[in-house]
């Protein structure tokens, strides 16, 4: 709008409203961002031994496997290192390697009792019944949760009832 004889000129109303709008669009999508940068950091995908083993393909668990066997040649004296390569073992489907793993678990830190947990399964699976019942007795004895314990004594009384 011009304002005749002023010498002065003026937005019409509507170019007013547009332009407040689209900045207020822009703000709001620069405050969105602003929330949205460091949850898409927390949710980025991992890869290797962070990411979750459930959910990794068998190449990457292959992968997993490599990379904790290297990590603990650095550290060997990892209980979380053993546990996890015994874990990336089972979704393999290498009891043996797993047995291993959870094995290297126990001498270290014979107080881990998921690491006698996974033994209990894998002597049970492999028919080491007098091994399957130790390990279950150890994890009944060293977990803190119960659901562990209510697992190990159902166990338990299965192996003793054969």
């Amino acid at each position: 709008m011009v304002a005749l004889g002023t010498g002065t000129t003026q937005a019409p109303p509507y170019f007013i409203c547009y332009f407040q709008e689209t900045i207020m669009n822009y703000l709001f999508t620069a405050l969105l961002l602003a929330c949205a940068l460091p949850l898409a950091a927390q949710t980025a995908p991992q890869t290797g031994p962070e990411k979750d083993i459930r959910l990794q393909t068998q190449a990457e668990l292959s992968k997993t496997a490599v990379e904790l066997e290297q990590a603990l040649t650095l550290q060997p004296a990892s209980v979380e290192l053993h546990v996890k390569l015994g874990f990336t073992y089972t979704r393999l489907g290498r009891a043996d390697a797993a047995q291993h793993a959870f094995e290297g678990a126990v001498r270290l830190d014979p107080r881990k009792a998921i690491a006698h947990y996974m033994l209990g399964l894998i002597y049970e699976k492999k028919g080491l019944k007098e091994k399957a019942i130790a390990a279950w007795k150890a994890c009944l004895e060293t977990a803190a949760e119960q659901k562990l314990k209510d697992t190990a004594v159902k166990h338990l009384n299965n192996l003793n009832a054969n």
